[in-house]
């Protein structure tokens, strides 16, 4: 039954959006561990600061929660994915440019409402690869999410190392820009009388 499960699951098209989201963790949340080291670098070594800025990403969140009520139906689904994923890489080459600690945390802001548009279009479509096994759908989802989480601190150090800071965002961010298009053009929406559909 298991076997079955994620035969369903990864025989859909739409099973791309967990490399989707595993990109989207990489890019996104790795960045997280070096936002301390990059305000050092401007002086600020106040780690309270960091937490501010950081917690910015959670206000976006918020934002996001208030506002994709009236920015879903404007947009659709395809349109939220571009537009969140182009948010983010904006806020990505902003901050790869050192700017101080307030707009950082600006930048932080707009990048966690931008990430949930991307992230929550992601996670509807991963609900929607099967009806039988929509669970297993979901614990898939989150796996790959976390893993990027995981693999994201170690790709930014390693371009830090070699590349330095400015090419390795600029990157993170080309890359997070092409994946809102791609999923935009990739990912098929399930219409109501499609098999398998939600309901």
């Amino acid at each position: 039954m298991l076997r079955h499960g994620y035969r369903t699951i990864f025989s859909n098209p739409n099973a791309l959006c967990y490399a989707a989201v595993f990109i989207e963790g990489c890019c996104v949340l790795g960045l997280f561990p070096y936002i301390a080291s990059f305000l050092f670098e401007l002086g600020e070594t106040r780690l309270s600061i960091a937490g501010v800025v950081i917690a910015g990403f959670a206000v976006g969140g918020l934002i996001y929660t208030m506002t994709v009520s009236r920015f879903l139906p404007r947009l659709g689904v395809k349109g939220m994915m571009v537009t969140g994923a182009s948010i983010v890489g904006l806020q990505l080459g902003a901050i790869a440019f050192g700017p101080p600690w307030k707009l950082q945390a600006t930048s932080l802001l707009f990048m966690g409402w931008g990430f949930y548009m991307i992230h929550g279009c992601l996670q509807v479509f991963a609900s929607e690869l099967s009806v039988e096994a929509r669970a297993t759908a979901l614990s898939l989802h989150s796996f790959f999410f976390f893993m990027g989480q995981t693999v994201g601190p170690i790709a930014y150090g390693f371009g830090l190392q070699t590349a330095g800071k400015i090419p390795t965002l600029l990157t993170s961010a080309g890359i997070i820009i092409a994946l809102g298009f791609a999923c935009a053009r990739l990912l098929r929406q399930i219409e109501p009388g499609d098999a398998g559909a939600t309901t």
